[in-house]
């Protein structure tokens, strides 16, 4: 599997740094140029690879709770349930991407809809 197959990415945006990290780590952009993902609009509804961020850092950040979190809404996305105006067209792989500990713990699942 290549990130080009993903349909969007949940990223865990704990701290602004880390979502541009996360952009570095999983390949979608060169070290150094995690900014470039989101100022070029890679990650808008509509880009390369949509981003479905509810901004965790502003949801109070729960340990452990954050990740089940990441999960269920990425399901929501693939079942067509998301909250109106982040619901994509026809979704068919999830990626999550949980990075913590100051990026040394690094947690990535791909979900699917059940056909």
């Amino acid at each position: 599997m290549q990130l080009s197959d993903l349909s969007f990415v949940e990223t865990h945006d704990c701290f602004t740094v880390a979502e541009l990290i996360e952009y570095e780590a999983m390949g979608l952009t060169p070290k150094g140029q995690g900014a470039r993902a989101i100022l070029e609009g890679w990650t808008q509804k509509d880009g390369k690879l949509p981003s479905i961020l509810r901004r965790i850092e502003g949801e109070g950040h729960p340990i452990g709770a954050t990740g089940v979190s990441m999960h269920v809404m990425t399901a929501m996305q693939l079942t067509g349930q998301a909250p109106e105006g982040m619901q994509l067209r026809a979704p068919q792989l999830g990626g999550i991407f949980n990075m913590g500990g100051a990026a040394v713990a690094n947690y990535v699942s791909v979900l699917e809809p059940v056909k």
